[in-house]
């Protein structure tokens, strides 16, 4: 008896504290997120030593009369909600009441306000002990000081990290609430040096240029999408722009900045095959849904959510960026990047210098605005090449082991009219890995390997997704010797073999005869392709069904197609040239490296002096 009691209300506090305030950008969160949700317009972030030693958060919002301020101080005390069933309709950002008590536990902690028709208040606590109150004069808004952050909390104190590192985590914050708010004015300043500013334009472009740059701002592509629940808008990048972390991929609902693995996943999953391994896009995602539909009490952070129909999101957001994506020039322009290295070593103007330092080495790679449609321009009748390439029969090309295949007359027609590159003339070939062509105003460098390896994957996968596999039978058999542990697992995994239109007849000692194989596979290749989809069968062990199919077309187009440093005939060239103009994404390789890139004429005329 007598085991349990009661705590008091600072340890409780405390508790809270523990839970909520993890770190000065902690704080920085609930203070904003309070003054966005009193209506601010402007909102000011000071912070002295990283937010260590002090944080001032100051607002032009509704403030609060002398009765409010007070009760504000108390846990569980909000103005958000006021019934249970409220927490199912959350329209604010806070609503628990538990940001203000948990800071002043653990702060010295000063708080000015001024409600409209008000005299202004201030109440200096520490340590959640009231020090002091007065009547002092303050414009309408609510202006908070947190000084001392933990100092009662010798733990806590100790894990906090250098001040670069929380001051880190305090701009990423404040970056991704102003992408949230382009409405909102912000400005962040850590002693006394200004980090970001907003100007609350609502131009939501605009503050992505104040926070990533001009040439990321550029390179952006406006993204709107709805169905029956959800409606998202906002920017992602193109692909000249990426990061090696998920992190600039900003997630906004209803107003609310967010994690959700599963959304962010869904924004990487549209640039599949367009960055290479560990480069992901820049975006902002805002998704707009009835509240009722939304769960934001999930974590004490308020930042985790929980949707319904989360499944229908997800398409959404994959169908609304591929489709952009597949409607827009890809190519890089290189014109701007050079010109942005030769201004800074010709230009002694120490501005110029001072804005090149700034520029990280993605954020030079310049690509151009998507190409008209055919609703913008007439696309010329000779884009493509009418006749289709039936056979290489050259005896020297004959002898390489590079994959052209072939394609009927129909399909060709019905891939004209969509194609994403213009009518490209062939010039030459260079240090026997790129081709020159001239298309339109632009010089394109075409990388060969890469092109190749695009025109085949497309074709690849395509055969292997199709369930109606036309096969043939060889006239002389295929023969194929495996060890003993791989035949097990060959005839563990002779239906997926069967399946691609591969048949197989055990010869035995665990040699295979192969009798039948898909028509797609090109002649004069059939053993090492057929060798390949039974090796990367037989070691697919995780990879659903359309990831295997991925990696195994990957692996194929990349072992048959032109390598570099290899000169080609013209006959091979024009292949791979009008076989990319059919390409859905003609612009990278399935593993996301470039294949073209291209320099405007009006740059190549700047560089020779032919215009000033």
């Amino acid at each position: 008896m007598g085991n349990i009691i009661r705590l008091d209300q600072h340890t409780t506090n405390l508790i809270a504290a523990g839970e909520v305030i993890e770190r000065a950008s902690s704080v920085v969160k609930e203070l904003v997120e309070n003054s966005i949700d009193a209506k601010s317009s402007t909102i000011n972030i000071s912070l002295t030593d990283s937010g260590l030693k002090e944080i001032i958060v100051s607002d032009n919002g509704t403030g609060m009369d002398a009765v409010d301020a007070k009760l504000a101080l108390e846990p569980h005390a909000t103005s958000k909600i006021s019934k249970p069933n409220d927490l199912f309709n959350i329209t604010t950002l806070g609503f628990r009441g538990e940001a203000l008590p948990s800071i002043v536990a653990v702060s010295n902690f000063k708080l000015k306000t001024c409600a409209e028709g008000t005299r202004g208040l201030m109440i200096v606590l520490k340590g959640g002990e009231i020090i002091s109150e007065a009547v002092v004069a303050h414009p309408h808004g609510t202006e908070i000081s947190v000084r001392n952050l933990f100092f009662n909390t010798p733990a806590r104190l100790q894990n906090l990290k250098s001040e670069s590192l929380e001051l880190s985590y305090i701009i990423d914050y404040v970056n991704k609430m102003a992408l949230a708010n382009p409405d909102i004015a912000f400005k962040l300043t850590n002693n006394d040096k200004t980090i970001l500013k907003t100007y609350g334009s609502g131009n939501l472009l605009e503050v992505i240029s104040n926070i990533y740059g001009a040439d990321i701002a550029k390179n952006m592509l406006e993204i709107e999408g709805r169905d029956g629940y959800f409606h998202i808008s906002g920017f992602s990048s193109n692909i000249s722009c990426s990061r090696s972390t998920r992190n600039s991929i900003t997630i906004i609902v209803n107003g609310r900045v967010v994690r959700n693995n599963n959304i962010i996943n869904a924004v990487c999953e549209a640039y599949k095959n367009l960055f290479t391994v560990g480069r992901y896009p820049i975006g902002v995602i805002n998704i707009e849904v009835d509240t009722s539909l939304v769960d934001v009490n999930v974590h004490p952070a308020k930042l985790e959510v929980r949707f319904s129909n989360e499944e229908g999101l997800i398409k959404l957001i994959i169908e609304t960026i591929t489709n952009l994506l597949s409607k827009t020039d890809l190519s890089v322009d290189l014109g701007d990047q050079l010109k942005n290295v030769f201004e800074v070593e010709v230009d002694t103007k120490p501005e110029i210098k001072k804005v090149a330092s700034y520029i990280d080495d993605y954020n030079k790679e310049i690509f151009t605005s998507k190409l008209p449609s055919k609703d913008d321009e007439e696309i010329d009748d000779d884009v493509l090449l009418k006749e289709p390439l039936k056979e290489i029969v050259k005896e020297n090309y004959s002898q390489k082991q590079y994959t052209f295949t072939r394609f009927d007359e129909e399909e060709e027609k019905e891939q004209d009219n969509k194609s994403r590159l213009p009518k490209l003339d062939y010039i030459g070939q260079l240090f026997g890995t790129y081709l020159l062509t001239q298309g339109g105003e632009f010089f394109y460098l075409i990388d060969q390997h890469a092109a190749n390896e695009r025109v085949n994957y497309e074709k690849i996968l395509k055969n292997l997704k199709n369930d109606d596999v036309t096969t043939y039978e060889l006239l002389i058999p295929i023969k194929l010797v495996f060890t003993s542990n791989e035949a097990i697992l060959i005839e563990d995994k002779l239906s997926e073999i069967r399946r691609l239109g591969i048949t197989l007849e055990e010869f035995g000692g665990g040699t295979y005869t192969v009798r039948e194989i898909p028509y797609w596979i090109r002649k004069g290749n059939e053993k090492e392709y057929v060798e390949e989809i039974i090796f990367q069968i037989i070691n697919n062990r995780k990879q659903e069904k359309y990831q295997f199919l991925d990696s195994l077309a990957k692996s194929l187009a990349c072992k048959k197609s032109v390598k570099a440093n290899e000169y080609l005939g013209r006959d091979e060239v024009d292949y791979i040239i009008n076989e990319l103009s059919n390409c859905e994404n003609p612009f990278t390789c399935p593993h996301g490296r470039p294949v073209i890139v291209k320099f405007s004429k009006y740059e190549i005329e700047k560089w020779f002096k032919r215009i000033v």
